[in-house]
Order: structure tokens, then sequence, then C-alpha cells
């Protein structure tokens, strides 16, 4: 038995009890038990723990017990030192759960000020760099520490250790009850892992009965993988329609774990997962939901509780804020955990449906330009929570419409706004919104920007705001960008401008309530993109095949959208050079009634046009003026004024040495 006692902290005495606790027992030739304790001002010692007393096997000094180093050592350490058949590793200090920040997750260090995260993966990087060293895997794992036995927590480690032994709940401060603990498998040191885990549940959960309430389990982690796979495709079901009046009374109903003291609540940001399972089976009642409940149950090896108000705790628990803001605040940290491969995440963005965070950048990249003016365009895929499209946009040419460094106010009639050089992001000034409460400031050019097909913004936003409440909202026209919450720094914000003739506004909103820092704003600029055009809208996919476009030079961009409405960051814009002329084509192609007949020549050309059938008989010609900005539109009629019929047409058109022959065709 391997005992990790992180005791740098308040928990220093009890430390002290639990020690002398297993000194009760103790180890025999059949039981070792091994702890590595490290205490305020006294230092880590290594000891090997006998009936009556321990030996100090290594003074260590100050050292850091919340690095996730320190414990891979530790582990190390013991198995190569202390080899046996099982190992049953006990990590021992304050606990909270997957959550780093703001709350410390695993494990409190006065001496260097740590934590041992989860989310930030110092747990499982300590777990596996142990197992890689030793090729041991943990028989048995077990937290010593409130909050743990989280279906995250449990993921991260899965690969490394066979169960896990954990408290659900806040757990009384004295802990474990090593004497007995250390009774059972010294009585009976061949005992399985599985059977030492129901007992150690046992005998944890009848220690507090009329004590305080507790919820203890033992999870088989082997497990996992295949819970995972069912509880995504249960999800992946639930997810294909809008949430139901059922799933919102679930979550209200649901058996949940609070993080501060023992008293239930529907607004805790934890549930029993296991309580969850069955009312989705409840609901549904169908083979998909069965599957799953029956693997939930199968990977529960024990759970038992005292105290009513978690009669219904099953052995796991699972992160579910009741609402979307808490959800929002802790998601950069969720999604660095292992659990993440799952579609949890989404299935929580999917039930608040109040997703308001735009989809990750993508970046651009063009092949190269073939012999038939053909290319692929690739973009990056880009990360939400919800399902995503793309838009491709193209334009001609890109030119300035309107830049401002900030350094002065000649350009904006200033509401509320003002130059300030606490926070730049270049130069010595930018735009300070204020950060009083009831505001309605505002900073808008003094001339109109005329922007013909399409145009793009770019602004470095610096933000500190009441989220969700205090907000910066970018308006051109029709348009309007809302930004709020906090932006960690200098962001920049690369988005689309409509068509149109309006001045460039910014407004700060702020309602009577709590003021941040507000928001500062720097370093605008405004491009108009030539005869700029969305190549593709709501694209599902992340490449596009350009075939036969026509000569000049052309540039790309892209972005993506979720299904809220959110729209990413414009991509890099990538430049194309196509040197050839493209063939005659047409829009629609095929044609049913009429088309345009696309023309590509030089512009010091008066070439004629002629449609010829798949039977090499002329069926239309066209003389130079006929055509309109290059392009020439057919009735689908021949030279008689009749109908032709369905096929395949080609397109000729030519001026002296210069010929293009196209094909298009009539589906009637």
């Amino acid at each position: 038995m391997l005992v990790y006692m992180a005791a740098d902290n308040s928990l220093a005495q009890h430390a002290d009890l639990d020690l002398a606790e297993m000194e009760e027992i103790g180890s025999t030739n059949d039981v070792t038990v091994v702890v590595q304790v490290d205490k305020p001002t006294i230092g880590a010692q290594r000891l090997l723990v006998r009936q009556g007393s321990a030996d100090v096997l290594q003074d260590m000094g100050v050292i850091d017990m919340c690095d996730w180093q320190t414990l891979a050592h530790f582990l190390e350490w013991g198995i190569s030192n202390y080899p046996a058949n099982r190992y049953f590793v006990i990590l021992w200090d304050h606990g909270t759960g997957w959550v780093l920040s703001p709350k410390p997750s695993f494990g409190s260090d006065w001496s260097s000020g740590n934590e041992l995260g989860i989310s930030n993966g110092d747990l499982r990087k300590a777990i596996k760099t142990a197992n890689n060293f030793t090729g041991e895997r943990i028989n048995l794992f077990a937290f010593d520490a409130c909050l743990m036995q989280q279906i995250e927590v449990a993921y991260e480690i899965k690969d490394y250790a066979s169960i896990l032994l954990a408290p659900q709940n806040i757990c009384p401060l004295n802990g474990f009850r090593y004497d007995k603990i250390l009774e059972v498998l010294t009585a009976n040191p061949k005992t399985s892992a599985t059977r030492l885990a129901r007992r150690v549940v046992e005998i944890n959960v009848d220690n507090y009965i009329d004590i305080q309430p507790v919820a203890y389990s033992a999870v088989n982690l082997v497990n996992l993988y295949t819970l995972k796979e069912r509880m995504d495709n249960v999800l992946k079901i639930l997810m294909i329609y809008s949430p139901s009046q059922n799933i919102i009374d679930l979550r209200e109903n649901v058996q949940t774990i609070p993080v501060l003291g023992n008293i239930p609540d529907p607004d805790d940001e934890y549930i029993d997962l296991g309580d969850f399972i069955n009312g989705l089976y409840t609901i549904f009642s169908d083979s998909v939901t069965e599957k799953l409940l029956n693997t939930y149950n199968n990977t529960i090896i024990a759970s038992d509780y005292w105290g009513e108000d978690f009669s219904r705790t099953t052995g796991l628990t699972i992160w579910f804020p009741a609402q979307y803001l808490p959800f929002k605040q802790l998601l950069t940290y969720y999604t660095n955990l292992t659990w993440t491969q799952s579609r949890w995440l989404k299935f929580l963005n999917w039930f608040y449906a109040q997703d308001d965070i735009r989809p990750t950048s993508v970046g651009i990249t063009v092949g190269d330009v073939g012999g038939d003016n053909n290319f692929r365009i690739h973009w990056h895929k880009s990360y939400d929570l919800a399902p995503i499209t793309y838009h491709l946009i193209e334009a001609e040419d890109t030119s300035v419409l309107f830049a401002d460094a900030c350094e002065d106010s000649n350009l904006w009639n200033l509401n509320g706004f003002s130059l300030n050089a606490n926070n730049v992001h270049s130069g010595n000034h930018a735009f300070f919104s204020g950060n009083a409460s009831n505001l309605q400031n505002s900073m808008e050019t003094k001339d109109i920007l005329s922007i013909e097909n399409l145009g793009l913004l770019s602004i470095w936003l610096h933000h500190s705001t009441e989220d969700m409440t205090d907000s910066l909202i970018i308006e051109y026209g029709p348009f309007k960008d809302i930004h709020y919450g906090q932006s960690h720094g200098w962001v920049q914000r690369r988005t689309i401008l409509p068509p149109g003739n309006y001045p460039l506004k910014i407004s700060y909103h702020t309602n009577n309530a709590i003021n941040l820092g507000g928001c500062y704003i720097d370093d605008i600029k405004v491009y108009d993109l030539k005869n700029g055009s969305y190549v593709k809208q709501y694209y599902p996919d992340t490449s596009v095949y350009i075939f036969n476009k026509l000569r000049g030079e052309f540039y790309y961009a892209a972005f993506a959208e979720d299904r809220y409405g959110n729209k990413g960051n414009l991509s890099n814009i990538v430049p194309v050079s196509v040197e050839n002329y493209a063939v005659p084509y047409s829009n629609p192609n095929p044609f049913q009634t009429s088309c345009d007949i696309v023309l590509d020549y030089p512009d010091s050309l008066h070439p004629t046009v002629e449609i010829f059938s798949i039977a090499a008989r002329r069926i239309k010609k066209f003389d130079a003026g006929a055509i309109q900005n290059k392009t020439i539109h057919w009735n689908g009629k021949d030279e008689q004024g009749r109908e032709v019929g369905s096929g395949l047409y080609f397109i000729l058109i030519k001026d002296g040495s210069f010929k293009r022959i196209g094909k298009i065709a009539r589906q009637r």
C-alpha cells in the first residue's frame, strides 16, 4: 500500500491521526505500507509503517508535493523498491474534483503555493510516467480527498489503473479508517482488488453513520471506454432534436453533489451520472439507453452512502451546471480533459441552447493551378461545440478603405469613449470605453464608409466585462458584432462587412450591477474587397475544387459559422493567379430554358461565338456585338427560333488565332 500524504496545509494534524491508525496494524510479511508525508515547516519523509511505529526511510526536506513529478517519483520509488503482486495507491489531501481554476483540484502545498491539477494534465502525467517507468498497472487507486469520484477524474487514469475508489461528496476531515482497512487487508492479503474495494467502501460509509452524510464508491476503470461509447450513442440520438421539457425536468430533479456543505441543490454544478442515466431510461425506455444503463451498472463495483440527501447516488459524478454561464466560464479548463473525447461537452452546449462562443479561426491554403484553370482550396477544420458550416469568400483585390492607429480622435465622434495610454496594442494610445454603471457610450466615424460588395473589418480588442451582460457592440448598418466577458489580453477580430454606405459605430453598454475593466480598442482597419462574393455559404466540407476559373488575380478567405449564428474570425487571405483563359461555360449548367454563356478572352479581341450540337451541326452564331460584359444570353433556340432538345452542346469562341471550346448541357 503506497500512501501519498500531501499534508503541507491545514490538514497536517489529520495526517498524524491517520498515520497513527496505520500504525495500529502496520506492515506484515505479506502487506507493505509505505508513506510519503509532507507537513508545514517539517518537510517530507518517506516512511515504512510498522505496527506501533514507522521507520524513516528518507528525509526529503521541503519539497512540492503538488508537483506531478514528485508524485511520479514516489510511485516509481515505491513500486521499484517494494515490488508486489498487487498495488493499492492512496492520494491523501484536499480535493475538489477535475477543476483547477479558480479552485484547487487535488492537493494544496503551502510551501510552494501549488495545487496538483486534473484539467491541466498533472495527474495523468504523473500516473502515466510511473506506469512507463515500472510497467505496472495500479490495481486499486484511491483518493482520500473530497469530490474526486468524478468521471472526468476517472477517465484521466483509466489506462494506468484498474479501479478508482473515492468519495463523491465532501467527506469528513478524518477521511479513511486506515486501521480497519489494514485489518481487512492483512487478514487476507491475497484478496482481489475488487473485493478489497467493496470492503473499503463499506468501512468508510459505516464509519460515518450518524456523524456526517457521505457517498463512497469504487469504479471499474477498464469499463470506462465502453461506457463513453454507449453514452455517445445515446447523446447523438438525443441531440437530433431540441431539448425537450422532459430533459429539462430531469436536470432539475436529478441527484446533485454540492461542492460546499452536504445539502444538495438543483443549482449544484455536479450531478450523479447514474441517476441521470436512470432518468433517461425512464423517459425513453429504448434498447440504446438500456445498453448504456447496463454498462454503467457493470462499471460500478460498489456504491454506498449514509444520509438521505445522497440516497440516489450511484457511484460516479459528472459536471452538469444548471445554467449556461458557469458552463461557459469553466469551458476552457474542461476542454483539456481526456473525457472531452466524449460527446458530453457538445451535449451540455446543446442542452443550454444559448451558445454565444465563436468557432475557432481557420487557416486556408490553395494548391497549384492546373492546365484546366483548376485548383483546390483547403482550410483547417474549425472547433466548436455546435455543428458548424463554412463560408468561402472570393475577391479580385483588397484595398484599405479606413485605417486608424487610434493615436487621436480626429476620425471619430466620441460619446463617452476616450483616448487612454494605460493599455495599448501598439503605439501610445488606444480608445477606452469607460467602466461605470449604466453606460451608453459610443464612438462613430465622422465619415461614411462605402462598401460596394463585401468589406473586411480588422480590429484589436481587450475587454473585461460582466459576461453576457455588459457589451461592446460593433455596428455597420445592419451588421452587428457583440463582445463581452474576458478576452484575456489583446485579441484580433476579423469579420466580413456587408455592402452599404454607413458609418462604423462602436458602443459600450453596461447595466447597474457589476463593473469590471471595460474595453480597449486599437488598430482599426476596414478593407474593401473588390467584387467580393461568396463562393460557398453554409458549406459542410473543408475544401473546394475550382475548375475552369477565369483568367485573373483572385483572393480567397474562409470562416466558420455554427448553428447559433456565431461567426469565427476570417482566415488569412491567399492569392491565386490564373494565367490561362477559361473555356466557355454556362450559368446555370445544365440549364432548362435559357442560360448566360460566360466568355474569357483578351480585352483587345472582338470574338464571335458559335454553338454546335454534338453532331457538329451549328445551332446558333453570335457576333461580337451580342457580347455584354463577356457574357452572352442564349434562349435555348436555334437560328430558326426552334427550341433545341436536351443534350450536350459545344461553344466555340474565336477571333483570329484565339480559340476556346467549351461544353454546356441542356436538360428539359
